[in-house]
């Protein structure tokens, strides 16, 4: 009956799931193998981590209360003597005079006199647990295995590993380097990496980059005024002469309305003045006066002409006119000289890029550079890099940054004016070690300052 009460605790062990079912069951359907009065189980997590963490007859413990307190500590004690109990028996036969005297004189009043000490071990032998199982009756001293109790050690065994499935997966560091370590794979690994570590590499950065017009010309606005209208879409072919931008000529146009009809005045006084000469002599002195105020007309209304002719903002040249949304633009007041846009030459491209200051690896004239669209990943555009800025400015994504510029080694069929990605820029030549540790080391710099 005994053995039939074993196999059905084990089917119960397996079933657990949860490290609280596991120790409610163990302090109370070990019953059914050994009587005994009271059972707990302590279980030890760690340095100062001991605690009661299930008790017979009750659902849950406090594992602040003083019976709780006092019996993590007797097993904290206990400990170092669980874990050199022999393999074949691994029981202990508790009594005070194990105790120091601070624990055995509250031994009265939490345990009767017979107690044994079960260690619930892992595979590797170290105690996970402690189940104390009192009662009045003596304990055997001699194991014998048709005896109930000498069930109680394959149960300990047992609980020991379900204990450690369900609560154990942490494991020492040392233990989990011996693992490691039996690995061939990793031993090899391990023993090539200070080879690998000396590969020779490039430096490399990758930065965010543009590809632009290396031959490309400031559309200013030619006197101060509004914009109307963008005449062509951003990022248009425009010719040469070709109207891309209009200012508001309202008041221009209201002002040589004005002068031309001073003018066809200045005009008319002028002939009668020339008629009266004819007839009178007095009358040529307001014939001096007519021409000059004719004349005076004649240049109003040519400046006024000129500066309507300003109102259009033409390409100089033939190229691609760049701006922003022309909705940003329209209705806009703009002064003389103030940059419109960027008239790009298309045959022409090149690459602009944006170095943090802590990816600064290599600014040197004529590094290689290789560009990733985004629109082309597969397609890598080679470039060169043709000079650095030495002063850091504010980067699009708001970094300080230095700003590259390099020119395309070659001709590309994806590449065009607008396009974005990421720059490759190599460096000097180094070592593998040197480029995965160079963060760090100058990391460390920054943080201890030598």
């Amino acid at each position: 009956m005994t053995d039939l009460a074993f196999h059905a605790l084990a089917a119960k062990v397996r079933a657990a799931q949860r490290p609280a079912d596991l120790a409610f069951l163990i302090c109370n359907e070990t019953h059914a193998i050994a009587p005994y009065r009271q059972a707990a189980l302590v279980g030890f997590f760690g340095a100062r981590r001991t605690r009661l963490v299930a008790h017979s007859g009750l659902a849950d413990v406090e594992s602040d209360s003083p019976y709780a307190l006092w019996l993590a500590a007797v097993a904290d004690h206990l400990k170092p003597r669980l874990d050199e109990l022999p393999a074949v028996a691994r029981v202990l036969a508790l009594s005070p005079g194990m105790l120091p005297p601070a624990l055995a004189a509250s031994w009265a009043d939490w345990l009767p006199d017979q107690v044994w000490v079960l260690p619930m071990a892992d595979p590797e032998g170290r105690s996970r647990a402690a189940l104390f199982l009192a009662r009045e009756a003596p304990w055997p001293t001699e194991f014998d295995a048709k005896a109930p109790e000498f069930l109680l050690l394959q149960a300990a065994a047992m609980y020991g590993h379900a204990w450690w499935a369900l609560t154990g997966r942490r494991r020492s560091l040392g233990t989990m380097l011996r693992e490691l370590w039996a690995r061939k794979p990793l031993r090899w690994a391990l023993a090539l990496l200070p080879l690998a570590l000396l590969v020779p590499v490039r430096e490399y950065a990758l930065l965010q980059a543009e590809v632009i017009s290396t031959r490309s010309q400031v559309i200013a606005s030619p006197r101060d005024g509004v914009i109307r209208r963008m005449t062509v879409p951003p990022n248009t072919p425009v010719e040469a002469d070709q109207t891309i931008a209009e200012l508001d000529d309202t008041t221009l146009d209201n002002r040589l309305a004005v002068a031309r009809a001073a003018l066809s005045t200045a005009r008319l006084e002028l002939h009668q003045a020339s008629q009266r000469a004819i007839e009178s002599q007095s009358a040529k002195a307001e014939l001096s006066l007519a021409e000059g105020k004719l004349r005076e007309r004649e240049v109003e209304v040519n400046a006024l002409q000129r500066e309507v002719a300003q109102l259009q903002i033409k390409a100089p040249a033939k190229g691609v006119f760049v701006y922003s949304d022309p909705d940003d633009w329209a209705g806009r007041p703009v002064q003389t000289g103030e940059r419109v846009g960027l008239l790009a030459d298309p045959a022409a491209l090149g690459v602009q890029a944006w170095a943090p200051v802590s990816e600064a690896v290599n600014l040197a004239p004529g590094a290689p550079m290789t560009l990733f669209l985004r629109v082309a990943p597969l397609d890598p555009v080679s470039a060169q890099l043709d000079y650095a800025g030495y002063q850091a400015i504010e980067a699009p994504n708001g970094v300080a940054s230095y700003q590259l510029r390099g020119h395309l080694s070659e001709p590309s069929s994806v590449a065009r004016i607008g396009l974005r990605g990421t720059a490759r820029v190599s460096g000097e030549w180094t070592v593998l070690g040197y480029l995965l540790f160079r963060r760090p080391f100058a990391a460390a710099r920054e943080w201890c300052g030598c």
